[in-house]
């Protein structure tokens, strides 16, 4: 019976990150900057195309089944998908 838990944040020096499923903590992601990702509005899971965080903090993400629109997100505004939602 398992409860739900709340996703965990990335941290700044997780490694392992190319290829895996993230879900997105917040509305509106955005990079180092605070400027907005160029992503959907009201996307909730991004492809990571990044091993680790870079100096930025940033990672590069797209959206699945969207490799062309890659965008640069904060790491702590993500976190792994534990669960694979079925296609």
């Amino acid at each position: 019976m398992g409860g739900s838990r709340e996703p965990t944040p990335l941290r700044y020096d997780q490694r392992g990150l190319r290829g895996r499923l993230a879900r997105v903590l917040v509305a509106e992601p955005t990079n180092e900057i605070d400027w907005p990702a160029d992503l959907p509005v009201g996307i909730e899971t991004v492809v990571i195309l990044d091993d680790e965080p870079n100096p930025h903090h940033t990672l590069r993400v797209h959206p699945p089944g969207d490799p062309t629109r890659v965008a640069l997100v904060v790491f702590d505004q993500l976190a792994l998908c534990e669960d694979v939602p079925e296609a």
